[in-house]
């Protein structure tokens, strides 16, 4: 089943990165809206902002050791490999992490592109606070806000150090996939995280329903 999965996969990687781009713009516009609501009700943001701008002090101290730090980021790194490998129902048949020397994730088959480039696009950093937000009460979710800032952050930090054209995985699936892709992939995942920590299910839906709205609005003038 893995390898039919992986064909259909090969068929969809350059229509789904045309698509890529022409939702880059929608998406961009959705994410600054949301953005704009956030900083007016910045109160219900606080926490959030709170959040990322602890665990931004600590990145830019632990920048000053480089090796601190470094096997949690890699573990998370692999990991995404793993999760996106399962999802496509790949077996993992090795996961290593090292504080220094990188990592690796082996499964069996060929894989996709899909297990490849996932770690440069999923926060799967946030899945904890986002599970949470749909399950703790809500004298809690103070302190699961400040745990999705703290996750956000260290994704998108992770993302400034890790995406570079001298990046294997990058490299593997291709530069020019990886620049048509990544930015509305990322820029969509960073605006569900904010909305779904703001708004709860209803803010990150709306953010989805903004991102078509306005691509669609755009794509109409255009037309005109």
């Amino acid at each position: 089943m893995s390898a039919k999965i992986d064909t259909v996969l090969a068929w969809l990687k350059w229509p789904v990165a045309i698509a890529a781009v022409l939702l880059l713009p929608g998406s961009l516009t959705a994410l600054f809206l949301l953005l704009g609501r956030a900083a007016v009700t910045w109160q219900v943001s606080l926490p959030l902002l709170l959040g990322a701008g602890l665990y931004m002090g600590l990145w830019w101290l632990a920048r000053r050791r480089p090796a601190f730090g470094s096997f949690f980021s890699t573990l998370a790194h692999e990991l995404t490999h793993a999760l996106f490998a399962l999802l496509t129902l790949h077996r993992v048949t090795g996961l290593r992490a090292t504080w220094s020397r990188g990592g690796s994730m082996t499964v069996e088959g060929r894989g996709n592109w899909l297990i490849t480039i996932g770690p440069y696009f999923f926060p799967s950093v946030c899945l904890i606070p986002a599970v949470a937000l749909a399950l703790v009460p809500q004298d809690y979710l103070l302190w699961v806000n400040l745990l999705m800032g703290a996750t956000l952050a260290w994704y998108v930090t992770s993302m400034w150090e890790q995406t570079h054209p001298e990046q294997s995985d990058l490299r593997k699936v291709g530069l020019p996939f990886a620049c048509m892709f990544l930015p509305t992939a990322n820029t969509m995942a960073l605006g569900s995280a904010i909305g779904l920590s703001h708004s709860g299910l209803s803010g990150l839906a709306g953010f989805l329903a903004e991102v078509f709205a306005q691509t669609f609005g755009l794509f109409a003038q255009v037309m005109q």
